[in-house]
């Protein structure tokens, strides 16, 4: 219950009532699902990265087996500038992900994640590529498979691709202001950040 709540906050851009509410279903019961993705995605859209990044190793033990605990925490780590951090957060996501799509091969949340996950390491540009063409043929019009999509082309270098795909992602969102947001303190996608474009859809200053 706390945790529905907790999201309804989350959507409403209320991140620090979001975040009360999460650390509550966390304190009643540390592994509660949902709760530390919930708490780390509220740190970082109230720009608390440090917060969340020091949280990073508990989110992890308390909720590991989910693949979504690990996305907001590496964001965090990445942003605070904790590299060899960040990627052990990483291939730990990693392993947890491909386990995932051995259970669950529709999956397509954890399908693109993994395309962005390899693009990261980069152990095999073409594996991430099919990976991501994968899930968005699954999902054309899913604005989460998309973003996470034009991440993955963002850090392959493929900057055309990459604002495409993300242009595509806001016109499928009915929440496009969530997207944009998020996508300007993005480090999957620093390759766009000096692109006219990008700097107009995401109104940088």
């Amino acid at each position: 219950m706390l945790v529905a709540h907790a999201r309804i906050f989350y959507a409403q851009h209320k991140y620090h009532e979001a975040g009360l509410l999460a650390q509550r279903a966390i304190e009643r019961k540390p592994d509660c699902e949902g709760a530390w993705n919930l708490l780390g995605r509220a740190y970082c859209e109230s720009g608390r990265f440090e917060e969340a990044a020091a949280l990073t190793e508990r989110a992890i033990e308390c909720n590991g087996d989910d693949y979504n605990t690990y996305i907001p925490y590496d964001q965090a780590l990445e942003l605070t500038g904790r590299k060899k951090e960040s990627e052990h957060v990483r291939e730990r996501m990693l392993k947890v992900l491909r386990q995932q799509l051995e259970l669950v091969p529709e999956d397509v949340r954890a399908r693109i994640l993994l395309a962005t996950r390899l693009a990261h390491f980069n152990q095999d540009a073409d594996e991430a590529i099919r990976h991501l063409q994968t899930a968005v043929a699954l999902r054309p019009n899913d604005p989460s498979t998309l973003y996470n999509a034009a991440c993955t082309y963002g850090i392959l270098g493929k900057k055309t691709d990459a604002l495409e795909t993300f242009k595509k992602a806001l016109t499928a969102s009915s929440n496009s202001q969530h997207y944009k947001h998020w996508a300007a303190n993005d480090p999957d996608l620093t390759c766009l950040y000096d692109d006219p474009e990008f700097k107009k859809l995401v109104a940088f200053t």
